[in-house]
């Protein structure tokens, strides 16, 4: 009989697997390699399969899934009472856990689908199309329940539509994690850790987290020559049939039971970039798809192995830039700017901090006993034409280019008068004691040291100074033989009082209050030009607030005249307040302004403030790296300064520290601490390989043997680009390293 049904079965197009059926067991013996068409019939064979395609599907009702037993008798009701023309077009049968396929044909069939869960998320209906394996009639207990597989007819696209439609209305889940976070990249700043953790664990580890998760080893599994995995089923199962295969050499997971919903599974991995998982993966699903309770976990097991990973990814989290730093008005116009000029919105907020501050400069003081300056030394890091200096343009020159021509115009005026009155004063020989009017100027583009402080002594308030490329720091020394420049800004940082010193006396310089804003913008490729192990060692690299960013998807939809491009009035505003308020404050015709700090502001300052000095000593106790503690030690600086920059930002006429802006200083601090960090790590050094530290990530995560596409996934998930290791072979130290054995496949040397 089963030949007969095989014979009928291929002449319908149905692509159809003879294999042997445990009938004990209740599972099959073996599966077949089943990629070949025409796979021949034997006579021990007593199952079919088939796999789905060629316009051929089936409805899966998973009875045993779901506390609903009635749910297919539901189903097909509403169909009977709403559609009944169509069950004359499909073949119903019973399966052997008392389930149902409903067998369908269907011109444009894409992919499986999963149509209704169980409120414990267990998949309950699914459409298997264009691949997965569906055992069929006469496969022991499948039983034949309504018409035959000759009877199926093509459904049109309204009832193919309505089948789906009708199944889902069962869907019973509710998540209680987000379904679009799903694990392809380690969390930024952890890769290290996790791709040691991954590599490290123990046998005896990685098979605690399988139970943890429902999952057991099968005992006196079968296992063929050329099998590597270890079998493993559901805890919770009823049948020995495989739910899993296990690889101990490799660490990775692949599950093909659509009973643990929340993993990736051989069911719904259409759904999903990976699901090959490694154990950090498996315990980020495990614990709702959190990557913070996942490092958590991690943490704990890596305490109870013992496993030597280096401390500092520890201090290193994916955090956002908290935007509610600046008015609700602000963030809108600052993201549509970024999206109209297809720009990283942290280099708009970045560039708009230094502009507030630049322009606050010394005008402003408050109750931190002269420790908070409204000084930011801030550094863009993304490869060329990313945007670095039209976020600079967009957030400071742009804003300001109407009143800063209009008050050219007048120091124009006021030179001409200044100069009318000096001939007039010689041609009366009467002395002239006027002072020489001097252009305001707020911000600097390049320059020398000479130069800022010369514009310090006449500018009381200070100056914000742009470098379009870092490297040219190196060159703003006020004499060449010896630049200085990089000492200047190391002191500058600080702020106060700055005294030269001169052979001749009379060329001595004072700056009472030297305040200066640096900004500058580098490629990731050029950074150890501007900062070498020197200045990394010296701190001078500590001092700035850095972030970064790739390559940016251009805006192909924007209008090249909307005016959503540049920053609204809101913003404007604010800027050219503090432009005018500077220039009064210079002219000696404003006075400093006091920013207020009520009681729960400073209770909660000094909350924050201890929580960081405890974490430094912290890390002085164990021993973390030096670079990582100076580094944080200079950043704290920041925390006051921050405060003060969220105050006037938000009212620059009135300003008041509240606990709302200490917390979101703290925020941003935590931020910026954190980006500044993790750049600083990448830079440091080279390792014992020789290679930069993204290549040694690489090579370390690389199994011993594998393919580009292997090499291809492991770049993706330590979030380096796909082609990295295609790219770097042409980097000696790291070709090294391996060995050809084929096209396509290298082996660790």
């Amino acid at each position: 009989m089963i030949k007969t049904i095989y014979q009928e079965y291929q002449l319908l197009g149905l692509k159809v697997i003879p294999i042997e059926w445990d009938t004990v067991n209740k599972c099959p013996v073996s599966h077949r390699e089943w990629q070949s068409d025409n796979l021949p019939i034997y006579d021990y064979h007593n199952a079919l399969m088939v796999a789905t395609g060629n316009d051929w599907a089936a409805l899966d009702f998973d009875i045993k899934n779901t506390d609903d037993k009635e749910i297919f008798n539901k189903w097909l009701a509403i169909v009977k009472n709403q559609q009944p023309e169509i069950l004359d077009k499909v073949f119903i049968e019973e399966t052997r856990n008392k389930g149902y396929h409903v067998w369908i044909k269907y011109k444009h069939l894409t992919k499986k689908l999963s149509l209704a869960d169980s409120v414990q998320g267990a998949e309950v209906i699914a459409l298997y199309a264009e691949g997965p394996l569906v055992y069929t009639y006469p496969t022991a207990q499948y039983v034949d329940y309504h018409n035959s597989m000759q009877d199926v007819e093509y459904l049109t696209l309204e009832e193919y539509n309505y089948l789906l439609e009708t199944s889902q209305f069962f869907n019973e889940y509710k998540p209680s994690y987000d379904p679009n976070k799903k694990a392809v990249s380690y969390p930024v700043g952890f890769e290290k850790k996790l791709i040691s953790f991954d590599t490290l664990i123990t046998d005896e580890t990685w098979d605690e987290i399988l139970n943890q998760i429902g999952l057991e080893v099968i005992k006196d599994f079968r296992y063929n020559k050329k099998d590597f995995f270890t079998a493993y089923r559901r805890t919770d199962s009823a049948s020995q049939q495989i739910s899993a295969k296990v690889y101990f050499k490799t660490k990775r997971l692949m599950l093909f039971s659509a009973s643990l919903p929340q993993y990736p599974n051989w069911h719904n991995k259409h759904n999903y970039d990976v699901w090959a998982l490694p154990p950090s993966f498996v315990l980020f699903y495990k614990n709702d798809r959190d990557w913070e309770a996942t490092i958590q976990e991690i943490d704990m097991i890596i305490d109870s192995l013992g496993i030597d990973i280096e401390e500092e990814t520890k201090l290193i989290s994916n955090q956002e830039f908290p935007y509610e730093i600046f008015p609700e008005s602000i963030i809108a116009s600052l993201f549509e700017v970024a999206k109209g000029r297809s720009l990283a919105p942290h280099f708009l907020a970045t560039c708009g901090l230094w502009t507030i501050s630049s322009l606050a400069g010394t005008m402003y003081k408050s109750d931190f006993n002269g420790d908070a300056r409204n000084i930011l030394f801030c550094l863009m890091i993304a490869p060329i034409s990313v945007g670095k200096t039209p976020a600079y343009k967009a957030m400071c020159e742009k804003p300001l280019e109407h009143i800063m021509k209009d008050y050219d115009i007048q120091f124009a005026a006021d030179l001409k008068k200044w100069e009318l009155e000096l001939m007039e004063s010689k041609n009366k020989k009467e002395p002239f004691v006027k002072k020489k009017p001097r252009r305001y100027i707020p911000f600097a583009v390049d320059g020398t040291t000479e130069g800022y402080i010369a514009l310090s002594m006449d500018q009381p308030n200070g100056l914000g100074v742009y470098h379009d490329e870092a490297e040219t720091i190196l060159n703003a020394g006020g004499y060449k033989s010896n630049n200085d420049s990089v000492s200047f800004f190391t002191q500058a940082f600080s702020g106060g009082r700055l005294t030269q010193i001169r052979a001749d006396r009379d060329k001595e310089r004072v700056v009472p209050n030297l305040n200066i804003n640096l900004l500058m913008g580098t490629q990731p490729s050029r950074l150890l030009n501007v900062f070498t192990k020197d200045a990394l060692a010296s701190g001078f690299t500590s001092r700035f607030l850095m972030v970064e960013s790739d390559y940016i998807l251009l805006n192909t939809e924007v209008d090249p005249f909307a005016k959503n491009k540049e920053m609204s009035n809101d913003w404007t505003k604010i800027v050219q307040y503090l432009y005018q308020l500077g220039y009064a404050y210079n002219t000696g015709q404003a006075q400093q302004i006091d920013i207020q700090m009520n009681e729960s502001a400073k209770k909660l300052y000094s909350y924050y403030f201890k929580l960081n000095r405890e974490q430094a000593n912290v890390r002085i106790l164990n021993k973390t790296e030096f670079l990582l503690i100076g580094t944080e030690a200079k950043m704290s600086a920041y925390f006051s300064r921050l405060c003060q920059l969220i105050a006037i930002l938000n009212n620059p006429i009135q300003p008041e520290i509240t606990e709302q802006y200490v917390h979101l200083a703290w925020q941003l601090y935590k931020y910026y601490a954190n980006s500044t960090i993790r750049i600083i790590m990448k830079m440091q050094g080279e390792s014992e390989t020789g290679l930069k530290e993204d290549l040694e990530l690489l090579y370390q995560a690389l199994p011993l043997t594998f393919s580009f596409k292997d090499a291809e996934e492991t770049c993706i998930r330590l979030n380096l680009k796909p082609n990295k290791f295609k790219n770097s072979l042409r980097n000696k130290n790291f070709v090294s390293l391996f060995l050809r054995k084929e096209h396509g496949i290298y082996a660790k040397v």
